[in-house]
């Protein structure tokens, strides 16, 4: 154990304490420096993953990450760690009713190119936002909620076009949600059929009419608030979770309650729509998901010519005249 590095006088008598330090590890300080350090850091290829996290922590409790940091070089330093371990930085992320973080932190964002689950559910983004395209290069993404945002079957084919053209993007999507996107169409449903691995597809309160659709999609209802769960995962999840928090305060009290207020007056107006109308198109607390359809390919046997005895002999004769003198 280390000496007593420190002594202190205490207030009301002349008695001296001894302030007892517990010895740090050179590692542990190494880590320290580093963290303290990001701006004179070029790169962490070779970094081990485990050395490469705990340097990540420490950073989060130095604020690197954050705006209002003394450097302001927040994205400039999330940008050290999602060049070389893009999947441990962030794998999943649930931005759900967040625009506004959204919006606020869109350049931070961007840099997650590991995302395997994505969820922008309640964040009316429209066609034409940024994320979108973002989207469309994710090589890793597997699951995708997209509800409520106000899409159309244009921007279903931003996030469609990178992969049908190049093959660059999200070839291994296997769940999508665009339910309550009133405006996406069959044609937008023919378009996701370029990605061979998509399985689910929830297309509840849109204007998909399942007469139309391809024999390679099934319609089947399912019990359920949705088809998957996205959690925030990874080395960031607890920075994401700040960047909500900030946008959270800084969101004006009136402007929300006057929001809240129009939001509850029609949401009462749909539900006595609801109990008016005989028939509607869906069934509370069920969804309506296509279920991808596998065709087996008949595989017809190649046709093998089987030479015959007279034909076996000629040939043997015709090898054994080459060996005559």
């Amino acid at each position: 154990m280390e000496r007593p590095t420190k002594i202190r006088k205490t207030k009301n008598t002349d008695e001296h304490s001894w302030e007892v330090r517990a010895p740090v590890s050179l590692y542990h300080r190494c880590i320290q420096y580093i963290a303290q350090n990001l701006h004179m850091v070029d790169s962490f290829y070779g970094f081990p993953d485990l050395v490469a996290a705990d340097i990540f922590q420490e950073a989060e409790k130095c604020k690197k990450f954050e705006i209002t940091s003394a450097e302001n070089d927040s994205l400039k330093n999330l940008l050290l760690f999602c060049e070389i371990y893009p999947d441990s930085v962030l794998s999943s992320l649930n931005l759900s009713t967040s625009c506004r973080a959204l919006n606020y932190w869109l350049e931070h964002f961007l840099v997650f190119s590991g995302l395997q689950s994505l969820d922008l559910s309640d964040c009316f983004l429209g066609e034409e936002h940024e994320i979108l395209s973002h989207i469309a290069h994710l090589k890793l993404l597997k699951s995708l909620n997209l509800r409520k945002n106000c899409l159309t079957d244009k921007g279903v084919s931003r996030i469609c076009a990178p992969f049908k053209l190049f093959r660059r993007g999200p070839e291994h999507l296997t769940v999508l949600d665009v339910s309550e996107n009133g405006c996406i169409s069959n044609r937008g449903i023919k378009m996701l059929q370029c990605f061979k691995d998509l399985q689910k597809v929830d297309i509840t309160g849109t204007s998909v009419k399942v007469k139309e659709i391809s024999n390679d999609w099934k319609v089947l209802p399912e019990k359920g608030e949705g088809l998957v769960s996205i959690k925030n995962e990874g080395w960031a999840s607890h920075v994401v979770c700040k960047w909500m928090e900030l946008a959270t305060r800084t969101h004006d009290k009136d402007e929300h309650k006057t929001s809240k207020f129009y939001a509850i007056k029609k949401r009462i107006k749909s539900r006595i729509s609801i109990q008016n109308v005989s028939k509607v198109s869906f069934v509370p607390q069920y969804r309506l998901v296509l279920h991808r359809i596998h065709h087996l390919k008949k595989v017809t046997a190649p046709c093998v010519k089987i030479p015959t005895l007279t034909e076996q002999d000629n040939n043997m004769d015709a090898i054994m005249n080459l060996y005559k003198p």
